[in-house]
């Protein structure tokens, strides 16, 4: 039997193995290519070109700040391993861990070629620094390759060795190690979606459930709020003096304040964004989690959406425009005359509710056409091929499918409508303040929820 297929047949064999076990890791020759792709890269620096040709790694030259998950992220993702979830933030590697079943706490762990070292992690997708396990050393010791490494600044930090203890809890330098995370292939199982009600009561204070629809609800505030998020791992609440509060991760974090005279603010926790819309009417976004650094997009808004790489805004004449990728993009003009703006980055979705009522979406990307829908609509929400609407008459429909698909009455007396493709889930919250949500798609039976509601969301991560 020749080396490659024997190799083939190993992988096969270990994946089957591993598969009735939970999550399938990085198979060995994956773990080697990780090593000698980050090796490849010693001394480069953020602007450097990158040893398959491109310019610093994952967007780390344009952003300007400390690129060591940037880098870490590049490395997986160039060697075809599942970087979903991952962002800017070391804290996001932690994060994927967690929701990839991949996480390594314990101080008996002996971590593998290509695993990600997160330090000093701190909760809410807050790390101080990422890297890669280059070398594991009989003594127990390994040596990690990091980006921005060394240097006074990330614009003149490079990609370096460091070698110090091997387990969690132990110290590389002065970082201590929190955790290994081993790295999941592209064609791995891929973990079901956990789904979350978000819930703002009447009486200001804000609940969350996950998992099924008859968990219990967990208190995450108890009131003073003028508005709350819950996306995927994310939930925001914001005061009315205009203080923005996020917690990511599980229910139990702490708050992170993330900025003062907020007017609005959006939530995209697949990305790792967070965007707020000031009093003033400037938009700004950060990416890499919580402690991303906060670049200017807009101004004049009166309106902020995201949805993965999909940045969108309402400005103050009722002009849409979207950017896609970077938070450096340019931004791509859409329509006028526009009352609300929902997008679907992952179909390439923009819905317009204009200012007359009327829905237009446009699947394929910025650039595709506009497909009139319907009109006298109040409330709208996209969820992968899902799309939701709330007519004049209280009437909430679904469509699910391409976007000549016909709609699916859902429930009348309906106030907002809200749709979770992944999980299968349709919400309606009636004028009363009742809640109900259903399971199992358009054609789900209703559970009912909770009363005295004034805004809730469905999510899922």
């Amino acid at each position: 039997m020749n080396t490659k297929t024997k190799r083939t047949l190993t992988t096969i064999l270990a994946a089957a193995v591993m598969g009735l076990l939970g999550t399938v890791p990085a198979a060995a020759d994956t773990r080697t290519d990780v090593r000698d792709l980050a090796a490849a890269n010693l001394g480069k620096q953020t602007c450097s070109t990158n040893s398959l040709g491109g310019q610093g790694f994952a967007g780390s030259c344009a952003a300007r700040h400390a690129w060591c998950a940037d880098f870490a992220r590049w490395v997986w993702g160039s060697s075809k391993l599942n970087v979903d979830r991952l962002n800017a933030g070391a804290g996001s590697f932690y994060l994927y861990g967690q929701q990839k079943g991949t996480l390594h706490t314990d101080p008996n762990y002996v971590p593998q070629i290509g695993d990600a070292v997160v330090f000093d992690y701190n909760g809410n997708g807050w790390a101080s620094h990422v890297g890669l396990v280059d070398t594991v050393y009989a003594n127990g010791t390994i040596r990690t390759i990091n980006g921005n490494f060394g240097g006074t600044g990330p614009m003149n930090s490079t990609v370096q060795f460091a070698t110090g203890g091997g387990r969690v809890g132990q110290f590389i330098g002065s970082q201590r190690i929190s955790a290994f995370v081993s790295p999941v292939g592209l064609t791995d199982p891929v973990k079901p979606a956990t789904p979350r009600i978000g819930v703002h009561f009447a009486t200001s204070k804000v609940s969350v459930k996950e998992g099924n629809l008859f968990a219990q609800w967990t208190d995450v505030h108890g009131g003073g709020m003028v508005k709350s998020e819950a996306h995927g791992d994310m939930v925001g609440v914001l005061s009315p003096s205009g203080d923005l509060y996020v917690k990511q991760g599980n229910l139990f974090q702490g708050w992170l304040h993330m900025a003062g005279n907020v007017k609005d603010f959006a939530l995209e926790s697949n990305k790792g964004r967070v965007a707020v819309l000031g009093t003033d009417g400037k938009v700004f976004v950060k990416e890499g989690g919580l402690q991303g650094t906060w670049v200017e997009q807009a101004s004049n808004v009166k309106e902020v959406e995201l949805s993965g790489t999909y940045i969108g805004v309402i400005t103050d004449d009722g002009t849409v425009s979207v950017k896609e990728d970077n938070l450096w993009a340019p931004w791509v003009p859409q329509m006028t005359g526009a009352a609300d703006l929902e997008l679907e980055a992952s179909h390439g979705r923009v819905a317009v509710v204009r200012e007359n009522g009327s829905l237009v979406v446009k699947e394929g990307g910025l650039h595709a056409p506009w497909v009139e829908q319907t009109s006298g609509v109040t409330d709208i929400d996209l969820s992968r091929d899902y799309l939701g609407v709330v007519f004049e008459s209280g009437l909430a429909s679904v469509k699910h499918g391409n976007l000549y698909a016909g709609w699916l009455d859902q429930a009348g007396d309906a106030a907002k409508i809200e749709v979770d493709a992944p999980a299968g889930r349709v919400g309606v919250l009636r004028t009363n303040g009742s809640l109900t949500v259903k399971d199992g798609g358009p054609h789900g039976a209703w559970t009912e929820q909770t009363n005295g509601v004034s805004d809730f969301q469905l999510t899922n991560y």
